[in-house]
């Protein structure tokens, strides 16, 4: 590539041989000022460097020269991902009936714990993707990353919970359901268990615990909040809401136990508590307008409560194609129970 770095008046120099170098110098200034949206460099920037010509030596200046070639097509609004807080994690058996189900606790490993520290229960499929597997563990790493802890353990039929010669995954719970062993259910009583296991450790208070998960775990962590008023916030991040939408569903959605599983059906047991749902505005996996339909029913709860203000939190999102939500809005669910714990 040739560049021409007229900006220095150095004829005759070009072909610098490195990409990091091939840039053009004296389209520094136009760049900036032509391109709206871009990061604005000040023209007193330009003289500067101008005037430095004859005191840096030639690298040097090419070098302060291709940085300001390289800031001036960034967007302004372009921001590197946050680094991700390094988390102590640990097996945290809980005690359900007579079974041992295998939790997995996380802290911070090189920051000290909040003056109270909140617990979130966090879900995805198992439990060591909720809290260490990108993107699923954006809410984690939020609440750890704020002095907090988190905990997670597998869905049923998910991970070391799939019984031999069982399915597992949305078609192993769909079966579990239609047998009479209700997997939601077993998920709440699981999660009593773990708000339990907590409480006596002197892990958690009441009113300091939260809840968080994603597309079928979201529906898990909902309803674990529906039937556990010490849970204080809950964050639902594309999540199902009514199984009938469900494909693994579609052969049992007429049966009036498929039915009854509906959020709306729960929605007077969380009016009043910090909820948090976001969801792409076009989901088909899990269904958009369900997810709608079960916060506008949150909003009539409240009004039959006449609540002064609402703490529901709805955002329909339209950077997020089908079921996968942009790891942004993960954040911001973890984000909005940060912000209920001060």
């Amino acid at each position: 590539m040739n560049t021409r770095w007229r900006i220095c008046e150095l004829p005759g120099e070009n072909g610098l041989g490195s990409p990091f170098y091939g840039l053009n110098a004296c389209d520094v200034e136009r760049t900036s000022k032509s391109v709206p949206g871009r990061l604005d460099l000040h023209a007193r920037t330009y003289q500067q460097l101008r005037d430095a010509r004859n005191t840096l030596s030639r690298r040097e200046w090419l070098k302060a020269a291709t940085v300001l070639s390289l800031a001036a097509v960034v967007p302004a609004c372009a921001e590197a991902p946050p680094a991700a807080p390094a988390m102590k994690l640990t097996d945290f058996p809980i005690r359900v009936g007579k079974e041992t189900l295998m939790g997995l606790l996380a802290e911070p490993q090189d920051a000290p714990l909040a003056s109270d520290p909140a617990l979130l229960l966090t879900f995805v499929s198992e439990r060591r993707e909720a809290l260490t597997k990108h993107p699923y563990d954006a809410p984690a790493r939020v609440f750890v990353a704020a002095g907090h802890r988190a905990l997670s353990f597998d869905l049923p039929a998910h991970g070391e919970r799939v019984a031999p010669g069982r399915k597992a995954g949305i078609t192993g719970m769909c079966e579990a359901l239609l047998r009479g062993d209700d997997p939601f259910a077993r998920f709440v009583a699981d999660g009593r268990a773990a708000v339990e296991a907590c409480l006596e450790r002197k892990l958690a208070k009441p009113g300091r615990i939260f809840a968080c998960g994603v597309s079928r775990a979201g529906y898990c962590a909902l309803r674990l909040a529906a039937a556990e008023p010490r849970i204080a916030g809950v964050a639902g991040l594309a999540p199902v809401t009514d199984w009938r939408a469900v494909q693994e569903f579609t052969s049992a959605k007429s049966q009036p136990e498929v039915a009854a599983l509906a959020l709306e059906n729960f929605a007077a047991r969380l009016a009043g508590r910090a909820v948090y749902l976001a969801i792409g505005n076009r989901d088909n996996r899990v269904g958009t307008e369900c997810c709608v339909r079960f916060a506008l029913r949150l909003f009539e709860e409240e009004a039959r409560l006449k609540l002064d203000r609402s703490r529901v939190r709805l955002q329909v999102v339209d950077d997020s194609p089908g079921h996968g939500l942009d790891v942004r809005w993960r954040r911001a669910g973890g984000e909005f129970l940060v912000e209920q714990t001060r």
